[in-house]
């Protein structure tokens, strides 16, 4: 257990950091086909990215 709690919304996984980033600026996007399919791979990658399970869900 770290010994300091994570900001809110900040990723367990250091690795994710540029992931959130880009999930951000395609949010910015108008909605098309090519977004949706950017969208899912980032999703994918977002998901595998880190090994230790540290989902979360929103309250």
């Amino acid at each position: 257990m770290p010994s300091s709690p994570r900001p809110p919304g900040s990723a367990c996984c250091p690795a994710r950091d540029h992931l959130n980033d880009a999930i951000r600026q395609l949010m910015d996007q108008p909605a098309s086909r090519e977004r949706s399919e950017q969208w899912a791979a980032l999703l994918e990658q977002w998901a595998d990215s880190c090994p230790c399970g540290c989902w979360t869900t929103a309250a």
